[in-house]
């Protein structure tokens, strides 16, 4: 079964809908966005009906139960524009090529050894038949973050390496002109940020709110992993919890000059996601700083939730003031 928490689930289905309506990313995004996991497909299913985006997204799920359930919700929802397809993304997006049709077959979803070039960054995504193949530009997910020395028992889904960050640098190494994706705080955020910069992205939009930590975290091969990472300055963390951001980078051409970072957005979201806490264990008083231009979004639970959000510049226009915006 899929991992689903209402509250990542509802921020995540947030910051897609953020993304599918920009107007300066549009054109970016026209040709298609392929997604990592979509796990029960909740959160983009309630993005596409909100923002009533008709830009096709496919979405490669490696787990099979889990790929069936995404395929459904798709079709319940009446999405001609949402495929899900049984298969490993990293593999699809590197062995696609120009010809495919990445529809969904009745009863479950299509497998990538079917439709190989389906969503993938060099073939077509969400094409009607006939028409030109296009290549995806756009890659968004939410990929796990549980840093831990070894796979998390019960868990192994969660992983996302020795700091938590591995799955996400390799969706960054794959090319895309706009990449969205969450992290957070407890899983080496500045190293990640660093690393999308130095392969020339820059932070064009971002979104952070709070996230309780959870019985994965709390398992003490993954706590225990995220107090090594606190003490060597990789994860900011509060007593009862962590920082999650929904960041979107845009490729800006080529490899950062270190001497020159003008990423100006990529640098104040540094600075958010570091005020998580001063913590060195999970379950620790510590100091927590303070988020400056906070706005609230309503959850699932009807509860207010902090929400903190910035732009960068696009397209040469000035950086905006990242004052706060929230729903």
């Amino acid at each position: 079964m899929p991992f689903f928490d209402p509250v990542e689930s509802t921020f995540y289905g947030h910051c897609v809908e953020r993304l599918l309506t920009s107007t300066e990313l549009a054109p970016l995004l026209a040709d298609g966005i392929v997604e990592i996991g979509p796990g029960t497909a909740r959160p983009v299913v309630e993005a596409l009906r909100r923002s009533g985006s008709r830009v096709p997204i496919t979405g490669y799920e490696l787990d099979a139960d889990a790929a069936q359930i995404a395929s459904r919700a798709a079709a319940r929802a009446a999405l001609p524009n949402y495929t899900v397809i049984e298969g490993d993304f990293f593999t699809a997006t590197a062995t696609a090529t120009a010809t495919g049709d990445p529809g969904t077959r009745r009863g479950g979803p299509r497998k990538a050894a079917d439709a190989p070039s389906a969503g993938s960054a060099g073939g077509p995504v969400g094409a009607e038949r006939g028409a030109p193949a296009r290549r995806a530009r756009c890659a968004i997910g939410n990929p796990p973050y549980l840093p831990a020395i070894v796979r998390p028992v019960g868990a192994s889904h969660l992983w996302g390496g020795h700091d938590g960050a591995h799955v996400a640098r390799r969706v960054l190494s794959q090319g895309m002109d706009v990449v969205l994706l969450m992290i957070a705080s407890i899983s080496d955020p500045v190293g990640l940020v660093q690393h999308a910069r130095a392969a020339g992205y820059r932070v064009a939009d971002w979104s952070v709110r709070p996230i309780s930590f959870g019985r994965y975290c709390r398992q003490p091969w993954v706590s225990r992993r995220i107090g090594e990472l606190a003490r060597s300055g990789r994860a900011f963390f509060g007593p009862e919890g962590y920082l999650l951001a929904g960041v979107t980078w845009v490729h800006a051409g080529g490899p950062a000059d270190a001497g020159n970072d003008c990423d100006h957005a990529g640098a104040v979201l540094r600075r958010v996601l570091t005020s998580a806490g001063s913590a060195t264990h999970v379950g620790e008083s510590a100091s927590v700083g303070e988020i400056a231009g906070a706005g609230e979004i309503v959850g699932p639970d009807r509860q207010r939730i902090r929400i903190v959000s910035g732009q960068g510049e696009l397209r040469g226009r000035s950086a905006s003031d990242l004052s706060g915006s929230g729903r």
